[in-house]
Formats: C-alpha cells, sequence, structure tokens
C-alpha cells in the first residue's frame, strides 16, 4: 500500500507539476491582457509584501512531519495524536498573530512605496495585503492536518488536492477578471478555495486516516527541542524570503521602475520558478522515506545513492527546461507576453542557470534536514542573502532589474554551488564527487543542443506560434530520444516503461 501510494504519488505529483506549467502558458498572456502590466505589477508587489508573513511560522512548518512521522514509527497513536493536538495550538497562535502583523503592514504600505505609487495604488494594495493576510492566517491552521496526511503517506489524496488546486485557481481568477473586479477579485477568489480545501482536509483525515487532535496531556516538554529544531529552518526560510521576494520589494520602491520594472521583473522569474516546481514537487513525496532512512541508521553510501537516484530524474527536467528555455525564451516571451517584456529573458537566464545546482541536489538538503544538521546551510544562506541584498540595493538603479537578477544568480553560485557541496561531501559524509560525476555527464548533451538551436535559429524565423511550437516539440523528442539511449540507466527507463506494460497487459486482458 504504501509504495503504491509512493508510486502514484511521485507520478502525479510530476503530472501536477505539468499543469502547473502548461497552465500558465495559456492563463498568463490572458491575464497579463485583462489586469495590463501596471496592475500586474501592483498584485506582485502585494503578494510579495505578504508573502513575509510566512515566516511567524517560525519554521515549525518543516517540523510538523518530522515529529509526528517519529512517534508513528514508534507505533505510538496516541502519542501521535497528543502532538497532532498540540501543533493545531500552536499553528492557531501563528495565525493569530499573522492577522495583527498583517493589518500593521497594510495600513502602513505608504512608509515604503509612497513615492513610487499612486494614492489610488496605495489603496488597492491596502485592500490586497489585507485579503491576502487572512488567506495566509487560514492557510497556517491546516499545516497539521496537511502534514498528517503527508505523515500518513496518502499521496495520492494530497495529489489530487494539489492538482484541483492548480487547475482551478487559473479558471477562477479568470472568473473575476472577466467579471472585471482585477486584482482584488483574483485574490479573494484565492482566498474562497483555501477555505473549501482547509474544510477538506479536516473531514479527510478525521473520516479516513481516522487521527483526531488531543488537547490532554500534550508532549510540550517537545516544545523547546521543537523550537531549537525550526529555528535553522527559520533562518532557512528568511534566506528565502530574501532571495525570491527582496529584489521585487526593492525594484517596486524605485520610482523609475515601480510597478512596471516589477512586472517585467517578476514574468522573468515565473520561468525560474516552473523549473524549481517541476524538481521540488517529488521531495515531499520523499520526505518520510529520507526520515525513516535516517532513523534507522541507513549509510552514507546508501544516503548518497538515493541523493544520486532522483538527482538524476531531477537533472533531466533541469536540463531540458534550462537548456530549451536558452535557445527558444526570447522567441517565446516575445509571443507569449509581447515585446514590452523582452528585458524578462535576461532576469530569467541570470537566475536559472546558477539554480540549476541546488536543484538537482534537493534531497540533500532533505536529508540533513531529517538529521537535525542543517544549522550551517542556514547560516551560509543567510550570509550571502544578506549580500544578495546589498548588491541589489546597490545594482538596481545603475543596472535595473537586469542587475537585480545578476546578483542574485552570483549569490546562488557561491552558495549552494560552491560552499554547500564542501558541507555536504566533508562534514555530513555525502560522496560529492561520485554525484557530480553522475549529474555533470546529463548537461553535455543539453548544451551541446541548446547551442545548435541557438545557431540555426540565426536563420530561422520563430513569430508565429505554430513555428514556435514546432521547434519546441521537435527538441523535445530529440533530448528525450538522445537521452534514452545513451545516457538513461534501466532504472530510470524502468520509471516509463513500467506505466506502459501495465497498460498494455490491461488491454491484452480485456481483450481477450
Amino acid at each position: 500500500m504504501a509504495k503504491s501510494q509512493l508510486r502514484v504519488g511521485a507520478v502525479m505529483s510530476y503530472i501536477n507539476m505539468a499543469l502547473g506549467s502548461l497552465i500558465p502558458m495559456f492563463y498568463t498572456p490572458v491575464m497579463l491582457n485583462l489586469l495590463g502590466q501596471s496592475e500586474y505589477g501592483l498584485f506582485k508587489l502585494a503578494s510579495t509584501v505578504t508573502s513575509y508573513l510566512s515566516l511567524i511560522s517560525f519554521g515549525i512548518g518543516s517540523a510538523v512531519v518530522r515529529y509526528l512521522v517519529k512517534f508513528r514509527a514508534e507505533g505510538d497513536k496516541d502519542g501521535e495524536e497528543r502532538m497532532f493536538g498540540l501543533f493545531n495550538i500552536i499553528f492557531l497562535v501563528i495565525s493569530a498573530i499573522t492577522l495583527v502583523v498583517g493589518v500593521v503592514i497594510a495600513f502602513n504600505v505608504g512608509l515604503i512605496y509612497g513615492q513610487s505609487l499612486s494614492n489610488e495604488q496605495l489603496f488597492e494594495m491596502t485592500i490586497l495585503v489585507l485579503i491576502l493576510t487572512i488567506n495566509t492566517a487560514i492557510s497556517f491552521s491546516a499545516t497539521p492536518y496537511t502534514a498528517v496526511v503527508t505523515c500518513h503517506e496518502r499521496f495520492i489524496f494530497l495529489q489530487i488536492i494539489n492538482i484541483i488546486t492548480t487547475v482551478l485557481t487559473p479558471i477562477a481568477n479568470l472568473f473575476v477578471l472577466f467579471l472585471g473586479f482585477k486584482s482584488i477579485g483574483m485574490v479573494a477568489s484565492s482566498f474562497a478555495l483555501t477555505i473549501v480545501i482547509r474544510i477538506v482536509y479536516i473531514i479527510y483525515v478525521k473520516s479516513s486516516i481516522g487521527i483526531k487532535p488531543r488537547y490532554k496531556n500534550m508532549p510540550t516538554y517537545l516544545v523547546k527541542e521543537l523550537l531549537v529544531f525550526s529555528f535553522w529552518i527559520f533562518v532557512s526560510n528568511v534566506v528565502n524570503q530574501l532571495y525570491n521576494a527582496t529584489d521585487t520589494v526593492i525594484i517596486g520602491a524605485v520610482p523609475a521602475l515601480a510597478t512596471v520594472g516589477v512586472a517585467i521583473y517578476n514574468v522573468g522569474a515565473t520561468f525560474t520558478n516552473m523549473m524549481q516546481s517541476f524538481t521540488t514537487g517529488i521531495n515531499s513525496v520523499l520526505t518520510p522515506k529520507i526520515n525513516t532512512m535516517v532513523f534507522t541508521g541507513s549509510s552514507n553510501a546508501e544516503l548518497t545513492d538515493m541523493v544520486i537516484r532522483f538527482g538524476r530524474l531531477q537533472a533531466y527536467i533541469v536540463a531540458l527546461v534550462c537548456s530549451g528555455f536558452i535557445a527558444f525564451g526570447q522567441h517565446f516571451i516575445k509571443l507569449w507576453a509581447g515585446p514590452d517584456y523582452s528585458e524578462a529573458y535576461w532576469v530569467c537566464l541570470a537566475t536559472m542557470v546558477p539554480v540549476c545546482i541546488p536543484l538537482v541536489q534537493s534531497v540533500a538538503l532533505n536529508i540533513i534536514v531529517a538529521q537535525n544538521r542543517h544549522r550551517f546551510r542556514s547560516l551560509v544562506y543567510l550570509g550571502i542573502a544578506i549580500v544578495n541584498v546589498i548588491g541589489t540595493i546597490l545594482c538596481v538603479n545603475p543596472f535595473g532589474i537586469i542587475g537585480a537578477a545578476v546578483v542574485s544568480g552570483v549569490a546562488y553560485i557561491i552558495g549552494p554551488g560552491l560552499i554547500l557541496n564542501w558541507y555536504y561531501w566533508k562534514k555530513i559524509g555525502l560522496e560529492i564527487p561520485r554525484f557530480w560525476k553522475e549529474i555533470v555527464k546529463l548537461f553535455i548533451i543539453p548544451t551541446i543542443m541548446a547551442a545548435v538551436t541557438i545557431f540555426i535559429l540565426n536563420f530561422v524565423t520563430l513569430d508565429k506560434w505554430i513555428t514556435l511550437l514546432i521547434g519546441i516539440i521537435i527538441y523535445t523528442l530529440v533530448f528525450a530520444i538522445v537521452n534514452w539511449f545513451i545516457v538513461m540507466n534501466d532504472y530510470e527507463k524502468d520509471i516509463f516503461r513500467g506505466p506502459v506494460l501495465k497498460i498494455v497487459r490491461k488491454f491484452r486482458r480485456k481483450k481477450a
């Protein structure tokens, strides 16, 4: 049952990621057209400012699964339910604090953006931040229920909800946009969807899993350990905010760039985020397995094998997306978002290539979190994030949004690229040279393909969707065929062969 859930859940996570990448291809141009560049920039600015509220969880969200898995591994259902109750109380407090802080931010946005936004924009941003704050608070309160589903490895249900959310969110957004409600309508529809999902999780946990929170004799003695463990996750979350949000916050405060600069920068960041979602979706499926391996004393060689096994799978996706964007990105953005967003290509390129490094070894992060040895990583990221903020402030005026993106890219190369690989190797004991020996060769073919494609495109015009799509399809097919016959091992081929053979067998049985 667990293996089936893991296998099907992994496949469904990639279906969700595929949908999450394909849907924006059709949804975003329509949304940009309905909102307009300035309104879209305001929406992204409000979303980014509100995203800092995620820090209020103090990183405890990442610890919920770990502690629930611990009680479940010990066969202590009563302890698990009491831990569930403790997490419920903790996240209700976090939700209340979120509401207070969010309201304060909403009514003080003029302190930062009074020079770059009009009075009408400031009022609209206040409304947006208020709605997004309530949405964030409700999402926090649902965290323990989501963790219970993950802990019990109900990945099929988890991914069904994720897929439904992925599909319904843009549909709801377009519906309210066509009604003329602009960005306020978009955040209101997301808020309504959050409430529905919260209710679904509560019902599922109670009725299907049979776990309920207990509030008597809660393991409060674990709170100190929980806070110590979560502190470094919190530091890591601070860093992620500095990387993912601060550029937008700084750009929005520059009068010469303001909402238009934010809009272009975020279109560029969209493609990097897509690539990140491609590779990180499977991590939630692997978290219980990695925790179990760590708790049962798996060797460094066994852990390295897992990092390599899933790192290779992630590398195929990263290599295809990154090399494909390098080859076709300029043409795609011109057709997709319009010529006004041409700078978005260089913004994306400056961040996408360096981000490939941590993406292909994201399983290593799960390992050090399970080992409670993520302190060093958090400190490294914090240090380079501070450098990134300072660099962005210095570069955004003379070099604009591209300067901000380049600073972020360089920071990724220094931190995850150099320092963390040393840490994984020398301090954690993972066989990093063996890892990169397996991974680097997966990028040779895509690099050659991207270079050849760029050369060919000097003589071919891709100014229509049909010609661009034909080019992308040909590129993807060549990538798949070449990798299948030259690079992929039997384990990787079986991931695709297995489901196909199952379908063929079922078809033959029905025919017989």
